[in-house]
């Protein structure tokens, strides 16, 4: 017989279940007879070294799935778990993506030039190394938003005032063969087990979250060798890997540490989830 294993999915809110990629999570481990839930950072306090959501104490399971980036709550969360998915140091290291490109490398991918910087840098200095145009992302933002586009030392100024001037941004040379386009995988523990390409309308980001359109794509060799090659420098167990079109190779984009899967389950009609706790019950078979 099984032992039954309990987890935390670690989300902004307690009452995030109807969530597309928090309901699948939930559904599949339901299915396995893993007991699941979702606890909200936001509603999450510490007294005196006791972790309360609402007026319940927390107590320690078996794993915890990280789906929040940010602050102290979530790492007091994350000790809840015998595992944590993904581990909780080299989740805090690669959210930043200035850290995935200094770390970061395969023989299959390109890496764009870049540059990390304050919002204060003049234009003139980042053109000269970067070309023009050229991409400003900040460190640790997702679903497209500080992702920009930059022209002239009008946009330098506009982030300025936007983020204020201590602001650290990775300014990136802009890859024009992946306009409005990239590539999408889903890596668990270095496998890719579904693929798609996001395409924008009009945008140069192509992220499902500003309307991207998505269509199942397949990993070609090269591409699994990319993601064997991240998993083993970062041990990172569910991985999105985001990769720009090239003339010759790909060229690197990003990973995403806590992915939503809705996209790529829809393009792909591969059940992503059930592939993720499918993965987290055997880790408790093999003890």
């Amino acid at each position: 017989m099984k032992r039954k294993i309990n987890g935390y999915l670690i989300e902004k809110y307690t009452n995030m279940g109807e969530a597309y990629t928090c309901k699948r999570l939930l559904e599949e481990a339901k299915a396995l007879e893993i007991g699941l839930n979702i606890v909200g950072v936001y509603d999450t306090c510490v007294k005196n070294g006791d972790i309360y959501s609402g007026d319940e104490q927390l107590f320690p399971r078996d794993f915890t799935i990280n789906r929040y980036k940010w602050g102290k709550l979530k790492h007091e969360l994350s000790g809840l778990g015998n595992k944590n998915y993904n581990q909780q140091e080299r989740f805090e290291q690669y959210i930043n993506k200035f850290e995935q490109m200094k770390n970061l490398h395969s023989s299959e991918f390109l890496m764009p030039k870049y540059m990390l910087a304050t919002v204060q840098t003049k234009f003139g200095l980042l053109a000269d190394y970067l070309g023009v145009p050229f991409v400003a992302k900040g460190l640790e933002s997702s679903q497209g938003e500080e992702v920009l586009l930059i022209k002239s030392q009008r946009d330098i100024d506009l982030m300025t005032r936007q983020y204020g001037e201590k602001k650290e941004i990775l300014f990136e040379e802009f890859i024009n063969t992946s306009f409005g386009q990239d590539m999408r995988f889903y890596s668990i523990r270095g496998n890719i087990i579904a693929g798609m390409i996001r395409k924008s309308a009009g945008d140069f980001r192509a992220n499902v979250a500003l309307g991207a359109q998505v269509e199942a794509f397949e990993a070609t060799s090269e591409i699994q060798g990319i993601a064997r090659d991240i998993y083993e420098q970062t041990q990172l167990d569910f991985l999105g890997i985001d990769l720009l079109f090239g003339k010759e190779k790909p060229y690197f984009c990003e990973i995403n540490v806590m992915p939503g899967i809705e996209g790529i389950e829809r393009a792909t009609k591969v059940n992503v989830a059930k592939k993720i706790m499918e993965t987290i019950r055997g880790d408790f078979e093999d003890e």
